[in-house]
């Protein structure tokens, strides 16, 4: 299976990774599609993981045009720089859906990263996987901007 990023991406397709920018959709060969929306920033709760910490929240929707399930407690996410994932259950952090997601069917969840108020340059990365035969897709790398 061909997992690599669509025609039109500028990358030779033997390339680990795909660039995005952060109002982009990433598209697989195969169907898979992953975008991130509603950029916002706060501070994480007393209760949180980690506490007390600047955060870049975004919301992250998968979609599944392959004939296989995705199991989304598989995707990994990487946040801007190495930063930490912000879990949250109060504000709605709480990781990776439990859950796989069926062809033709799409999810979307809430993720936060530790993020410095003032910082603007973002690059957040997805990498999803295929339980069911090649492993791991190639590294959507979103990037750009916020406010």
């Amino acid at each position: 299976m061909d997992a690599g990023p669509q025609q039109g991406t500028g990358l030779r397709l033997d390339s680990d990774t795909f660039t995005v920018a952060l109002d982009k959709t990433a598209t697989w060969n195969n169907g898979v599609k992953a975008q991130l929306s509603g950029f916002s920033r706060g501070t994480s709760g007393e209760y949180a993981s980690p506490s007390g910490k600047a955060y870049l929240a975004f919301s992250v929707t998968m979609q599944n045009g392959s004939k296989t399930s995705i199991d989304l407690s598989m995707v990994s996410l990487s946040c801007p720089e190495g930063a930490e994932e912000v879990f949250d259950t109060d504000a709605g952090f709480a990781g990776m859906p439990d859950t796989h997601l069926l062809p033709g069917k799409s999810q979307t969840w809430k993720a936060a990263c530790v993020f410095p108020r003032t910082a603007r340059d973002a690059q957040i990365e997805i990498t999803p996987t295929d339980t069911s035969s090649s492993g791991w897709y190639r590294t959507a790398i979103f990037t750009g901007q916020v406010r």
